[in-house]
């Protein structure tokens, strides 16, 4: 018979990618680790686990496990409604992932809106791993990568543009691309996470000018962001961050790259107060209306450079259209 304790374990390690990583969150040892997880591939009569790039990465079969595990705890929920009024005291907890670019230039600044909304304690974490993000650990979960649990209720939250940007610096000693095959002729610095990754690059010059120009692959878009004011290369940031500083300037290029951002949670915590509160914080973060480059139709850099950008408030875009989707085709909850 399967422990369900050895599936978290097993679930622990595909999120961390790393039996030392698993081990610690655990505080347990990385041999214990590494038995429990032998025991339940010994009890499934597969493996879960192979060698990735970056660690420890899930097999077919431990992906399908994965799979499985969200499943069975979305059901284990089910059996066990939460109390709204537990939900709402100050003693609660309230937790939200997000993808870290999002989460540290946009929503950590507007958490003060969030807690005048709700009495829950807020942890807010963020994370550049998108398989990592939609997890039923948390609440409510922010990411670029659309969930597939059935059980998860989704929504478009957002289009993130990306444009490209360089330092002063670096724009005169190589000059401002003014196409994007100019591009071939610069330094790239690449956002293995979304935006402008390895494939987005080489579907614009090329294999062999994508290899060529990479200079650096980077995970987060504050790595990118830093390298990019250091003068390291040319590289992709959030449309809504495109007003010029002293040490990034946009570069008029549309490239038309863009990403959409979900919004997550679970269909059984949908009815507490304290998410659908949250969920109504997030919309106005997002709100078209106020903020139109997050809509579905690119703004261009112009009037981001404009010292008296109130215009900005009155454009109209395509945007937040309040649908909730459910991941697997189930008519969803209103949340």
């Amino acid at each position: 018979m399967l422990n369900w304790d050895d599936l978290n374990f097993f679930r622990s390690i595909a999120y961390e990618k790393s039996f030392r990583r698993a081990a610690a969150k655990r505080k347990l040892s990385v041999n214990t680790i590494r038995a429990r997880v032998g025991r339940l591939e010994e009890s499934l009569g597969m493996s879960l686990f192979g060698r990735g790039r970056d660690g420890l990465a899930l097999s077919a079969d431990g992906l399908a496990t994965l799979n499985i595990v969200h499943e069975m705890e979305a059901m284990s929920l089910r059996l066990t409604p939460a109390d709204p009024a537990n939900r709402t005291s100050a003693d609660s907890e309230l937790k939200i992932c997000c993808s870290e670019g999002i989460g540290e230039t946009w929503l950590a600044q507007r958490l003060v809106e969030l807690q005048q909304r709700v009495a829950s304690n807020v942890t807010f974490r963020c994370d550049f791993d998108q398989s990592r993000i939609h997890s039923p650990e948390h609440d409510l979960c922010i990411g670029f990568t659309r969930p597939t649990n059935p059980e998860t209720i989704i929504c478009k939250i957002a289009t993130i543009h990306f444009t490209l940007f360089a330092s002063p610096d670096y724009l005169n000693k190589h000059a401002r691309p003014q196409t994007i095959v100019d591009l071939e002729g610069h330094c790239i610095i690449v956002h293995d996470s979304y935006g402008l990754d390895s494939n987005a690059l080489r579907g614009f010059i090329g294999d062999d000018a994508a290899r060529r120009v990479t200079v650096a692959r980077m995970n987060t878009s504050h790595a990118v962001h830093q390298a990019i004011a250091a003068g390291l290369g040319i590289g992709a940031l959030p449309s809504y961050l495109c007003k010029d500083t002293e040490h990034v300037q946009a570069i008029d290029l549309q490239l038309g790259l863009k990403s959409d951002l979900w919004l997550s949670f679970n269909r059984s915590t949908g009815m507490n107060q304290p998410i659908r509160d949250t969920i109504e914080w997030l919309k106005a973060c997002f709100r078209c209306s106020e903020f139109p480059w997050f809509g579905d139709a690119f703004l261009e850099t112009e009037p981001f450079r404009s010292e008296n950008n109130a215009s900005l408030n009155v454009l109209r875009f395509a945007g937040l259209q309040g649908i909730m989707v459910p991941a697997a085709g189930i008519e969803p909850a209103t949340p």
